[in-house]
């Protein structure tokens, strides 16, 4: 890939990937840390790109897989953590404020509110959906289990945990088509 086509790269998806990782819960600084990861990846992997699915779509598979991975290592680190008491938690300071380079908000406040706003009608839908298609769909995505390890531990079939999860997209797209983008639902796999 040449400097110029990655510098374009850089410059049309860097807000999208930014909003990807804001989305999910990260703080700006890990937002920065995980769009280098992804756009490295990218980087090196760019010969393997074959143009069957959009850039967008490319980058988006590159992105999902990097958050899992930093979510994996960050689950292996709070198991190591030190525990404090919600009692601890309440005498502590209020968090700073979310900044991104040069202590610049990196979107502003409309932004911001929108993001969570969708946040807010993500958690909404979710809450709708009935409780084991919920249950699928939160150790699918938050656990990152598999078919099988979900059947396993719900004592259902696999194709019980397939239908949930697939009724489940169905649903999220239904009720949030407006909100979110198609690319958006393809993590729900």
């Amino acid at each position: 890939m040449a400097e110029q086509d990655f510098e374009f790269l850089y410059s049309r998806y860097y807000r999208y990937l930014y909003s990807f990782f804001l989305v999910r819960g990260c703080s700006p600084e890990e937002c920065q840390d995980l769009i280098q990861e992804t756009f490295l990846k990218a980087y090196r992997g760019s010969r393997k790109f074959r143009g069957e699915a959009s850039v967008r779509t490319w980058l988006l598979k590159i992105a999902g897989h990097t958050f899992q991975n930093f979510i994996r290592s960050r689950s292996a680190l709070k198991r190591n953590a030190k525990v404090v008491s919600l009692q601890d938690l309440q005498k502590s300071p209020s968090p700073p404020s979310e900044v991104g380079f040069g202590g610049r908000d990196p979107f502003g406040p409309l932004e911001r509110m929108l993001g969570a706003e969708r946040k807010n009608l993500l958690e909404d839908a979710l809450q709708d959906l009935p409780p084991r298609m919920r249950t699928c769909l939160q150790l699918r995505i938050h656990e990152d289990l598999k078919y099988r390890e979900i059947a396993t531990l719900m004592q259902i079939s696999i194709q019980t945990v397939k239908s949930q999860l697939s009724q489940a997209k169905k649903r999220l797209k239904e009720s949030l088509s407006k909100h979110f983008e198609d690319d958006d639902f393809e993590e729900l796999d």
